[in-house]
């Protein structure tokens, strides 16, 4: 039998799930790390031991150095396909299968989907409605652009990053300023450098996550969840809660019908996708979109809620992409087995974690399906800022909405100081 085989471009985030679903298929897995170091916030979760081999570039290559040393390495393998494992390895990814000649997104739109200007122009230019916008270095710039479209309010945020670092929402000159300033100069949580800060209308209405997966073009939602943040001192919002809506829900269909317009605008027509979408009085439009899956989520809890979860169904899409699409065609809109709720904790509190005392309680809770991305023990409890800082994901799953709603509000009562045992810093 022939053998199969695979390679997942910085295979960390969600991605590094991956491997263990393609193995149920026979597909054995080649890492390529689309720079020489792991970032920072993905370091404690690599394990190289999953994968059949590990491509680690050199210290000081450049881009196309990059691209030539995997092209080198891989192009006398036989490989099904290459996939990104989180956003940092989107753009190597496009490369790479396109110049071997396997299901790509291609490179002509591959910068498209990792800047947001650009990807915001990429809309434009398709017809497709996309946020107002400025980009700059300068904050004077990005004031007067605010003060010349008349908004009250923009939101200010690095051009390529991720998990809601640096977003800030601003209505004053000296906002601006302090946005502009924190961003630009900044290596980012990915160790990508911050040259200018971009700045968007502040499109006021209801958030929404939405996940899906595309083959040559063809493309299902696999589910979409509502998002909603409270404000939080030292940023703009976080995420507070996320909630699943059912299949057949009709905004699910307006969301659907224009993320598959987005996705055509952004040549994404094979793989996983990930966007978060705000829909107002005008209808939806696109606030963010990865080409890849989405981050920090948990695969047991979604199963429990919809039967399948973003993983498996990517995995399944590339294993096996004849059977996924017969079967997503047939079964129509997705179905939603189970309400559930994705809390994301906030912390107000500093400390060193050295527990988790109240993480029993949580379990007991009738609704508990997971709890994941809690603070390790050893390292800093900070007071929430973006989804970096968030101290740790409980799931809830039920089909009694009311003990839902009970035990969301259970958990959201709970003091940090009662889920972790904190330490002062700089204690032993």
């Amino acid at each position: 039998m022939k053998e199969r085989r695979c390679v997942i471009v910085d295979a960390y985030s969600t991605g590094r799930y991956l491997p263990e679903e393609f193995k149920r298929y026979g597909i054995k897995t080649v890492h390529a790390m689309s720079s020489a170091r792991i970032p920072p916030i993905f370091q404690s979760h690599f394990n190289a031991d999953i994968y059949d081999e590990v491509l680690r570039p050199g210290e000081r290559m450049s881009d196309e150095e990059v691209v030539q040393f995997h092209l080198e390495a891989l192009r006398a393998r036989e490989l099904e396909f290459i996939i990104a494992g989180c956003e940092s390895g989107v753009e190597l990814a496009d490369s790479l299968s396109e110049l071997l000649g396997l299901p790509s997104n291609g490179t002509a739109l591959s910068a498209a989907r990792r800047d947001k200007s650009r990807m915001s122009d990429a809309l434009m230019c398709a017809g497709v409605r996309s946020i107002g916008q400025v980009v700059s270095d300068n904050a004077d710039e990005v004031t007067s652009w605010m003060r010349q479209q008349g908004f009250d309010e923009i939101v200010v945020k690095p051009l390529n990053s991720a998990g809601t670092e640096d977003v800030f929402f601003c209505s004053t000159d000296a906002d601006v300023r302090r946005a502009v300033n924190a961003i630009v100069g900044k290596t980012n949580c990915l160790g990508a450098m911050n040259r200018f800060a971009l700045g968007q209308e502040k499109i006021n209405g209801q958030q929404y996550t939405v996940n899906a997966i595309s083959v040559d073009g063809e493309t299902f939602v696999t589910e979409v969840w509502t998002y909603d943040t409270v404000p939080v001192k030292g940023a703009g919002s976080v995420c507070s809660v996320e909630q699943l809506l059912g299949g057949k829900e009709p905004v699910v269909q307006e969301l659907s019908d224009y993320l598959v317009q987005a996705l055509k605008a952004l040549e994404i027509v094979n793989g996983p996708a990930h966007a978060e979408i705000i829909v107002d009085r005008k209808g939806p439009v696109l606030v963010d979109c990865g080409a890849r899956l989405q981050g920090t989520m948990s695969a047991k809890a979604r199963t429990m809620a919809l039967g399948h979860n973003h993983i498996t169904l990517t995995a399944w899409r590339y294993a096996d992409s004849v059977g996924f699409t017969e079967y997503m065609r047939g079964r129509g809109p997705y179905r939603r087995q189970a309400h559930a709720l994705c809390v994301s904790l906030i912390s107000d509190m500093h400390g060193v974690v050295s527990g988790y005392p109240g993480l029993e309680a949580i379990r007991k809770l009738p609704s508990f399906a997971d709890a994941i991305a809690f603070v390790p023990i050893g390292q800093n409890l900070v007071p929430t800022t973006d989804l970096a800082s968030t101290p740790g994901i409980v799931y809830l799953v039920n089909n009694n909405l009311t003990e839902l709603d009970d035990d969301h509000r259970k958990l959201r009562a709970m003091r940090m100081d009662q889920v972790f045992e904190l330490k002062a810093q700089g204690r032993a």
